[in-house]
């Protein structure tokens, strides 16, 4: 048995496109960074709904809004994604702008510690936990 830390509330297929989730399996943990998966866990927890990154293995078709590994062609070359750092999520029943403003409230709350980024201008929620000093830069989606 590994000892990645592993979300409470999420299967490592819907945090993994499904190449990466062939080739490692449950091992694909190690791509993500726990600062990431603990703000995962810490938002889903805070909203008390569920909270939808990928849904390829349900039959959906949302494969990279969690890791994208350097074969995929979402996104830029040095996005947070690659280094399993970033999340693009949807609260179920909650705008994306009403999570990033709830978020923005209580940012200083420990349960939003480690999100230090997030996108404005989306119609789902990016957030990253990239070091910077800021505590939280909201940049253009």
């Amino acid at each position: 048995m590994s000892s990645y830390y592993r979300c409470t509330h999420f299967d490592i297929m819907e945090l993994v496109d499904r190449h990466t989730y062939t080739m490692f399996g449950d091992s694909a943990w190690m791509f993500l960074r726990v600062e990431a998966l603990v703000a995962l866990d810490n938002i889903r927890n805070h909203f008390g709904v569920p909270v939808i990154v990928n849904d390829w293995s349900f039959g959906g078709g949302m494969e990279y809004r969690g890791f994208r590994p350097k074969t995929c062609d979402v996104g830029v070359d040095l996005s947070q994604h690659r280094f399993g750092n970033a999340f693009d999520i949807d609260v179920r029943g909650v705008s994306a702008d009403n999570v990033r403003q709830e978020i923005l409230r209580i940012r200083d709350d420990p349960t939003f510690l480690n999100i230090t980024c997030m996108e404005t201008g989306i119609s789902y929620v990016h957030f990253d936990c990239r070091n910077i000093p800021d505590r939280i830069r909201l940049i253009q989606g």
